[in-house]
């Protein structure tokens, strides 16, 4: 029974060896994935800075543009 054990467990062993290739190959291909995903978030974390600094330039602007004109409609109510 014993040596019916150390058999299978020898087979399951030289088994799973047989396989880190593979196993490397795939971690590797998911790594890359993963690196690629996190270039991609950084990119759109840096798109949505530059989108909602402009949106708040604009929105400044359009304020200030707004108290020019309200300033240039009083003055001919006067």
């Amino acid at each position: 029974m014993l040596k019916i054990i150390t058999t299978v467990t020898l087979a399951l062993a030289l088994t799973a060896c047989a396989n880190t290739d593979a196993l490397d190959a795939n971690v590797a291909s998911l790594t890359n994935k993963v690196n690629a995903l996190s270039a991609q978030v950084a990119d759109l974390e840096a798109q949505q800075k530059t989108a909602t600094a402009a949106a708040e330039q604009a929105a400044s602007d359009a304020k200030a543009a707004n108290e020019r004109i309200d300033n240039v409609v009083a003055s001919y109510k006067k």
